[in-house]
């Protein structure tokens, strides 16, 4: 093999600014999808939490406000 020609060797310079950025956005992205997929299976195990305080005693306990929040904002994520 000719000193003209030589072989490529991989680079050991980090990725450019741009290029980072991409992959940080990229994450996120694989992140949220990751979230939104497993949004399904915790909406239904807090529907089933909630429907725990259907004309329970503890029905508006601290609690109950929580998984009642919870279903908001997991229904707001998901849509």
């Amino acid at each position: 093999m000719s000193a003209a020609n030589p072989t490529l060797e991989p680079s050991t310079d980090s990725p450019s600014l741009p290029a980072a950025r991409r992959a940080g956005a990229t994450e996120k992205t694989r992140a949220k999808a990751r979230f939104t997929a497993g949004a399904p299976d915790l909406l239904k195990a807090l529907v089933e939490a909630e429907r725990f305080f259907d004309g329970s005693v503890d029905h508006g306990c601290p609690l109950h406000q929580k998984i009642l929040a919870a279903i908001d904002t997991v229904k707001g994520g998901a849509a």
